[in-house]
């Protein structure tokens, strides 16, 4: 429902206004989001280029041979103590020619761009894969030593700049032959110097050392997921709280007498791309919070 400034009463709307304001998370479509689209051998694993992803790789270093990329099923086979957290496959970035030569991994740049006042939640599994040789047909390429781990990072980006990132946060808590979920969370106000720019998700493995021993080699990543959800808190004028003067601003967009661009972006409480009459009862649930 919107109120017509003509007709603007702010007790007449309140009442029908109030309700349906919840904020709710959106999913933002990712290409491949689960590494379904190339099937591979139950408890195999296989080099190709992924479907929907581009290979992230600053330093020249994957050859898809001895450092690769491709997706690995690790049902059925000796390199996961549990079926893949999403479907059948997990993504894998291998590097075990150029070890400690720097990190490399999969980039996917998504059709959405990055929009004010919202939180985005990107959540990623890791594998820590274990040492093992595959049942056939597979078998043939023998016994992989992967004890150990190379580190990894799950970031989310919006045009040349990093948002937010997972910088192997999860390390000490992985284990050979097990997934463990990251989840990084972003705050985007009513301006960033990145609004409008594509956003971007990169799985690095950080090709580090583990031991000599046990160098790590593989990451293996899974069920990529982002979401965003409005975030406004409706303090329009930035003065710590919400309170009367936050509802006269209001008030000042939705009759189009404050048209400064900053107050009018923080007028919008549901995030949906103008101050309407909508945003009235998202304000009385501040006040009343």
């Amino acid at each position: 429902m919107h109120c017509q400034a003509k007709f603007f009463s702010f007790s007449l709307c309140i009442t029908f206004l109030i309700a349906g304001n919840q904020s709710y998370a959106v999913d933002i479509p990712i290409n491949n989001a689960g590494f379904e689209a190339q099937p591979v051998a139950m408890g195999c694993f296989a080099v190709f280029l992924v479907d929907g992803w581009d290979v992230y790789d600053p330093n020249g270093i994957i050859d898809q041979s001895f450092d690769a990329v491709g997706a690995i099923h690790p049902e059925g086979g000796p390199y996961f103590n549990t079926p893949a957290p999403e479907g059948q496959h997990a993504a894998l970035v291998f590097l075990g020619d150029d070890i400690g030569g720097g990190p490399a991994g999969l980039r996917q740049v998504l059709g959405e761009t990055l929009m004010p006042n919202q939180r985005y939640t990107l959540s990623v599994q890791i594998g820590d894969i274990a040492s093992g040789q595959g049942p056939p047909p597979c078998d043939v390429f023998g016994f992989f030593a992967l004890d150990g781990f190379p580190g990894y990072q799950v970031q989310l980006w919006a045009g040349d700049q990093m948002l937010v990132q997972d910088d192997n946060s999860l390390a000490p808590l992985l284990t050979d032959g097990e997934f463990l979920e990251s989840v990084i969370q972003v705050d985007i106000g009513p301006e960033h110097a990145q609004l409008d720019e594509p956003l971007e998700i990169r799985l690095i493995n950080l090709n580090q050392i583990d031991t000599p021993e046990d160098p790590g080699i593989e990451v293996d990543f899974d069920d990529v997921r982002l979401t965003r959800e409005c975030v406004n808190d409706g303090d329009i004028d930035q003065n710590g709280s919400v309170d009367f003067t936050d509802v006269a601003l209001l008030v000042d967009v939705l009759l189009e007498s404050n048209l400064d661009s900053a107050t009018v972006a923080r007028s919008d409480l549901d995030c949906s791309g103008a101050a309407d009459g909508s945003d009235i009862g998202i304000m009385v649930e501040r006040l009343l919070e």
